[in-house]
């Protein structure tokens, strides 16, 4: 069963036209959710790089720390130089004079 609303005012519904509750209704391709979903997860990355790097410093000695501490001290960098971490410290200033 087709939903009414889905229809223009005045016709009929289509025959084999799934509705919005249907599994054959048009979803987001999961190539595309995934990309969404890692946009985000950069962003994310881009707004806490200065407390990831905090943590990867406060991390235990163990094999591999020091790579972790290099990239996000890397990742740290790369975004300082492009102003990023400036910026949104500015976002939460301006959002925590809100408070």
């Amino acid at each position: 069963m087709q939903q009414p609303w889905l229809n223009p005012p005045g016709t009929e519904p289509k025959r084999g036209v799934a509705d919005d509750f249907s599994p054959a209704t048009a979803t987001m391709n999961w190539r595309l959710a995934g990309l969404v979903l890692a946009v985000v997860w950069l962003i994310l990355l881009a707004g806490r790089s200065e407390a990831i790097v905090d943590a990867a410093y406060g991390l235990p000695v163990a094999p591999g720390t020091e790579t972790i501490i290099a990239v996000a001290d890397a990742w740290n960098d790369a975004l300082s130089a492009i102003g990023i971490p400036q910026a949104l410290g500015a976002v939460r200033e301006t959002l925590a004079t809100g408070r």
